[in-house]
């Protein structure tokens, strides 16, 4: 690889955008505005050690804090660990709440984060909102994810559904 590639590489790691391919797919369900967010990508695996090393930090660093809006309410934030399916090679899994006012009204929003490495690639999952969140869905994202990325990365072409789902969708 060329220096000026090579320096092009490292900037793009620092800044943790992905050094190779990159799919996301969004997807949203209900009235409670709950969504979730999948991304792969392809990165620098040190970066992705490094990441994943600071996302295991949080839950200390941060733990507990206060948020102050521009009109001067606050909102509490906390950040907690989650366990996650043992996939891909390491993962860290994160949970922040942030309670507060929306207008005159209390909310709560929860979102679920996912980091999985599986070799030099990355599977991030963002789950939740003013609904909440749903840990066995960011549980199944991570571990169907990772068997599909593992299946792509072996050459193979991973099922359209998860297993089990076809039949399900067949049934009258």
């Amino acid at each position: 690889m060329a220096p000026a590639a090579r320096a092009r590489a490292r900037n793009r790691a620092a800044r943790g955008k992905p050094s190779g391919a990159r799919a996301v797919a969004g997807f949203s369900g209900g009235g409670d505005g709950a969504r979730m967010l999948y991304q792969v990508a392809g990165h620098d695996r040190g970066q992705l050690d490094s990441s994943l090393a600071w996302l295991k930090t949080l839950p200390v660093k941060c733990d507990q804090f206060t948020v102050t809006g521009k009109d001067g309410s606050t909102r509490t934030a906390q950040v907690i660990e989650t366990s996650l399916p043992k996939a891909g090679d390491s993962r860290q899994g994160l949970r922040l709440t942030l309670q507060g006012p929306v207008g005159s009204n209390p909310a709560t929003v929860t979102l679920d984060l996912a980091a999985v490495r599986v070799g030099t690639n990355a599977i991030a999952v963002t789950n939740g909102g003013l609904g909440g969140t749903e840990a066995d869905s960011t549980q199944q994202a991570v571990t169907l994810g990772t068997r599909r990325l593992k299946d792509v990365l072996a050459g193979k072409t991973p099922a359209e559904q998860p297993p089990g789902q076809q039949e399900s969708l067949t049934r009258p």
